[in-house]
């Protein structure tokens, strides 16, 4: 364990140490100016920039896009009972998310369930001495906007395919049907229906047929019995 955290304190330092370096030579040489689409730096803009591979920007927090108009796509739900896994995945899902210049909220935290059980410890005479263990289920939420579906897909794919054992992913999608869609209901049903029938007539109908067919097979019966006889 400590050998493990001194690691970890070495790999920050050498991050610090490689930004530091990389901000003191991009102010020497860069040129920030300010365009209506946000400010550049030598002409990159922040949605190009996020898109780019960088060492060492996934501990950092990753570039919201602005929503545009405000139609949702898709919401994700994570799961997990290590809040350290979950967190983990939560970060990654926003960094892909801000890769694909897909808008998204910031993580919702949602309430935490709860469930307990108590069992007894020995049983026959120890039977009163009991023992109670809880699980802790931590949830996440995050909503997408403006994105087109096969997007969604292709981002809910490459989550799937990278995604930590330890955190379950649930997903809900909008989709939207194109224009027209309720006519081609309606006229397809009529097809089926009949031109020019209603359902009344349609009930009647069967209920005729029904009827022949009995009769029918009724008078078959009769006419075997009468052979028979």
């Amino acid at each position: 364990m400590f050998a493990q955290s001194r690691r970890a304190v070495a790999s920050v330092a050498r991050w610090a140490r490689w930004n530091s370096t990389v901000a003191e030579s991009s102010t020497a040489t860069s040129r920030v100016s300010m365009t209506p689409q946000g400010p550049t730096i030598d002409g990159i803009t922040e949605s190009e920039l996020s898109a780019q591979v960088i060492n060492g920007r996934a501990i950092v927090e990753p570039y919201y896009h602005p929503r545009t108009h405000n139609i949702p796509a898709a919401i994700i739900h994570l799961r997990s009972h290590h809040p350290h896994l979950l967190d983990l995945f939560t970060l990654f899902l926003k960094h892909s998310a801000s890769a694909l210049a897909i808008p998204i909220s910031r993580p919702t935290m949602l309430p935490t369930q709860r469930s307990l059980w108590t069992v007894p410890r020995s049983p026959f005479v120890h039977k009163k001495s009991q023992e109670n263990f809880d699980r802790k289920t931590h949830k996440r939420a995050v909503k997408a906007w403006d994105t087109d579906p096969e997007v969604v897909e292709r981002w809910v794919r490459y989550l799937q395919m990278h995604s930590v054992a330890g955190v379950g992913m649930r997903v809900v999608r909008w989709e939207r049907a194109p224009v027209g869609v309720g006519r081609q209901i309606v006229d397809s049903v009529r097809a089926q229906l009949g031109e020019g029938e209603t359902s009344k007539e349609q009930v009647v109908k069967l209920g005729r047929k029904i009827v022949e067919q009995e009769l029918a097979a009724v008078g078959k019966e009769a006419k075997a019995v009468q052979k028979q006889a």
